[in-house]
This record gives C-alpha cells, sequence and structure tokens, in this order.
C-alpha cells in the first residue's frame, strides 16, 4: 500500500540578511527578483490562454508544449528592451534568461501548472472564471527538494540560517526569527533540520516562498512547504480539542492539556471577510427583490411577463453565495484539523446543534451560515487524518467555569449583551473561584474536556439547578 503523505506550511520571519549584506541592499534584491516572477508568471499564463484559444478555434492542431525555460529567456530581453534592467544587474540574477532555474521550476511546478489546465480555461471561456493573473507582490517561490538545492540549517551558534538561490552565487544568506516561535513551530522546525539529507522518510522540505507582509512593508517572511508520512503524525486519544461557535469570532478552539488556541488573532481577516459577504448579500438580495416585486407589479401590458428574467439575478446570487460559503466553511474546518494535527490531539469536541437554529442568532456567524456543512466539512477532514470527532450537547456549556467547574447560571444572552463594552463581549467571571476570561475560549475549553455532559450533569444537581434545555441561550 503506497504511503500517505501531509503537506503543510510553516511561517518565519526573516530576522536579518547576513555575511554582511544590508537590508537595504537584500531588500533591493528581492523587489528586482520579484518584478520579475510576477512579469514571467503573468507572460506564462496569457501565453497558454492564448494556444488554447487558437486551438479552440481549430487554427491549430493541438495546443504546443510552452517551455518555461524559454519564456524566461525571452523576458530577459523584454526587460532590456524596456530598461527595466541593466546587464550588469540582470547578470547578477541570472546568465541566460530572467531568474534562476530554482524559481522558475518551482513557479511552473507550484503555482503555474494548476492554473493553465483545459478545465480551467473552459470556465474562463464561459464567463465562471475570470483568467488567472499575478500581482507585483507575488510571492517568491524556491525549489528546495533536490540534493543540489539549499535547505534550512543550523549554525554553530544556534542561528536557523539559509541561503536563498534567488540569483547568482554568491547566495544571499538570511537568518530565521526563532526566539518566540510556539512550542509546536519550534518541535516542527527540529524535525526539518533533524533530516539532513531531505528523505521522504522524515520531514521533508519541498519548496520555499518569500514574502513580504503587505500590511507591514518592512517585514520578510519565509514560507516552509514541507511534507512528511502519515506514520510520523502521533495522534494521542487523551488530547482533545474543543470547538465552540463563537460570539466574538467565528469559532473558538481550545485544548484540553494547555493553553494553545484559535481565536480572534487568528481568525480576524476572515471575519472581515464573513462580515462582509453578509452585509453584501444581504443587500444585494434585498435591492434584487425589491426591484423584482416593483417591475412585476407594474400596470403596464406586459406586467406578469418575463418574471423568470427578472429574478434569474437573484438564482444566480443564490449560486454565488452558495460557492461563497462553502469556501470559508473550507478555511474554518481546515484551520481547525491543522490545529487538532499540530497538536497531536486524537479527539475532536463540538457542540450538537440540531435544533438550535434560533439560538445561533447571536454567534458571530449568525443563524443563517451553514453550521450542519461546516461541521461536515470538520468531520469529514477529521476522518482523512484519523481524528475522532464527537457531538456534545452544548447546555451550559458557556456557563460552566472551565478552571473549577462552578456554573455561573446568571451568565446568559442577556447578561453579555447587557454587559457589551466598546462592542465587546462581557467577559465570563467565576463568582466562585474568581477565574476570568474570554467567554469564548471558556466554551472551547469545557468543550475540550473529557466526559464533559456527565461532569456538567453532576454540577447542576450538586448546585440544584434544573437540566431541562432553557428557553434562553445556553451557547
Amino acid at each position: 500500500m503506497k504511503e500517505k503523505y501531509f503537506v503543510k506550511v510553516a511561517k518565519f520571519e526573516i530576522l536579518k540578511p547576513a555575511n554582511g549584506m544590508t537590508w537595504k541592499e537584500f531588500r533591493q534584491l528581492l523587489m528586482s527578483v520579484r518584478y520579475r516572477v510576477f512579469r514571467l508568471a503573468n507572460l506564462c499564463v496569457s501565453e497558454n490562454f492564448l494556444q488554447f484559444h487558437l486551438w479552440r478555434k481549430k487554427e491549430i492542431d493541438k495546443i504546443p508544449t510552452l517551455k518555461i525555460s524559454e519564456l524566461n529567456r525571452q523576458l530577459r530581453e523584454m526587460l532590456l528592451e524596456e530598461k527595466k534592467t541593466s546587464d550588469a544587474e540582470q547578470t547578477r540574477i541570472c546568465k541566460r534568461g530572467a531568474l534562476p532555474a530554482s524559481i522558475v521550476d518551482a513557479l511552473s511546478q507550484y503555482k503555474i501548472r494548476a492554473l493553465t489546465a483545459k478545465s480551467k480555461w473552459r470556465d474562463v471561456i464561459r464567463g465562471n472564471a475570470s483568467l488567472p493573473s499575478f500581482r507585483n507582490d507575488a510571492a517568491i517561490p524556491i525549489c528546495c527538494h533536490k540534493p543540489s538545492h539549499r535547505r534550512l540549517e543550523k549554525t554553530s551558534n544556534g542561528n536557523v540560517e539559509l541561503e536563498l538561490m534567488i540569483c547568482m552565487k554568491p547566495y544571499p544568506r538570511i537568518i530565521l526569527k526563532t526566539e518566540k516561535i510556539s512550542g509546536n513551530m519550534k518541535a516542527t522546525l527540529e524535525r526539518l533540520l533533524a533530516n539532513r539529507g531531505n528523505s521522504d522518510t522524515g520531514y521533508q522540505q519541498r519548496f520555499f516562498e518569500v514574502v513580504q507582509d503587505r500590511q507591514e512593508g518592512r517585514r520578510w517572511y519565509l514560507h516552509v512547504t514541507y511534507k512528511f508520512p502519515a506514520s510520523l503524525l502521533r495522534l494521542n486519544p487523551q488530547v482533545i480539542v474543543g470547538i465552540d461557535l463563537g460570539f466574538s469570532c467565528p469559532l473558538y478552539a481550545a485544548i484540553n492539556n494547555g493553553l494553545a488556541r484559535l481565536g480572534w488573532r487568528h481568525y480576524e481577516s476572515l471575519g472581515k471577510r464573513i462580515r462582509n459577504l453578509q452585509n453584501q448579500v444581504f443587500a444585494r438580495r434585498r435591492s434584487m427583490q425589491s426591484g423584482g416585486n416593483a417591475s412585476l407589479t407594474m400596470d403596464t401590458a406586459r406586467g406578469g411577463h418575463g418574471r423568470k428574467r427578472i429574478l434569474r439575478p437573484i438564482e444566480k446570487l443564490a449560486g454565488r453565495v452558495n460557492n461563497a460559503y462553502s469556501t470559508l466553511n473550507h478555511q474554518l474546518s481546515r484551520s481547525v484539523i491543522e490545529f487538532a494535527k499540530n497538536h497531536g490531539a486524537g479527539v475532536i469536541q463540538m457542540e450538537n446543534l440540531e435544533g438550535l437554529k434560533e439560538q445561533l442568532t447571536g454567534t458571530f456567524l449568525g443563524s443563517r451560515w451553514r453550521y450542519h456543512e461546516l461541521q461536515q466539512f470538520i468531520e469529514y477532514k477529521a476522518k482523512e487524518v484519523g481524528i475522532e470527532v464527537r457531538k456534545i450537547n452544548p447546555q451550559y456549556t458557556s456557563r460552566r467555569c472551565s478552571e473549577c467547574g462552578y456554573i455561573n447560571i446568571k451568565f446568559d444572552r442577556a447578561f453579555r449583551d447587557a454587559n457589551r463594552k466598546d462592542g465587546k463581549t462581557a467577559k465570563f467571571i467565576c463568582p466562585k473561584c474568581k477565574w476570568e476570561g474570554d467567554p469564548d475560549y471558556n466554551a472551547a475549553r469545557n468543550l475540550a474536556t473529557l466526559d464533559i455532559e456527565n461532569l456538567i450533569r453532576q454540577q447542576l444537581i450538586n448546585q440544584g439547578i434544573p437540566s431541562e434545555r432553557e428557553e434562553t441561550p445556553v451557547l
């Protein structure tokens, strides 16, 4: 049976260039190389689309195989003609083309190949997709899987360094910022460094991407894409991840053997996209419906005709909304599975949401969100990697103190809404042990607790609280 592999990405900040290179020199080199990546990627995509278009019109018998290496040489001539570069600068980066083979191969293998299939072009022709394009701040891809390629290494002084194969020798050398990385990321880095031969039986480095932070332009990051066999993924059934649908963010994840979590800090950008999607969908739908109703009720000779044509944009919008919701649910579920895998969790516990649509109104995602789809995505992705998923009754999980187990019966929706400050939900404060924290994190910690339903049931008996499902939301 063929070994199954997982592919993941680790992100490290570039601390500084080494070997006497200044930040100004290094940044200028990166920007020059990045400009060529942007130009070559768009040139390759446009040429492939042109060939497909000619083949589709039967002006050529078959689609020729375009070699990106030839386009790379053409780009060099174009840059020189446009006076975008000098002979000296171009020769420093590559002798024959615009970019070295380590970048061209990575660009072709990991970026262009997925964009130039016939099925993709058919979607473009039919108007179901736009022509792929690359921005001028695109990432710089670099291959590192061959024996001749440079990979991460640890020096005698403890630094983690790398020679970037983005130009001719001597390659610029960088030092990564590794002092304050998380324990899991540190363990991943150690495994990558330990596999010196880059064997496929361990954590194997595949390719790098050098990326500039769009918000903080002075920071540059190295993304390391690596793979490892599934047999190395050690999952512990005693390690449990709890998933709570949050009020302040799309969802909150916590683990039962530490303080690691997924919360607002991780989902801030995704949360903004969700809010924008919801606002645009509601506004657009109201506009279409009001326009359609007005057209259908006009007192004209053609009143009532063309109903399907008038309502067709609403149906088209529904299809786009479905795709957008599914994409966001895939991103949310993927982050949960990655979090569980990174911490070796063998179990995911999440709320059983059947029959709770009205009670979901106040959550971040709202009652209109496709929760069933989100949970389905989590379940099938967890099954693929061998993680068990358990559904938990959410009753009192947000009112129980995850530190001491006491149930704060007053901490209901009305209390949380009444005590919001500056748009932020009220903190959970335990009346008994005085522990306080984010209410979504508290609920996620409870959901990550082994045998949580029995613990809550026993605590209700101890405090004399009825266990029936309440009318007020308890999420």
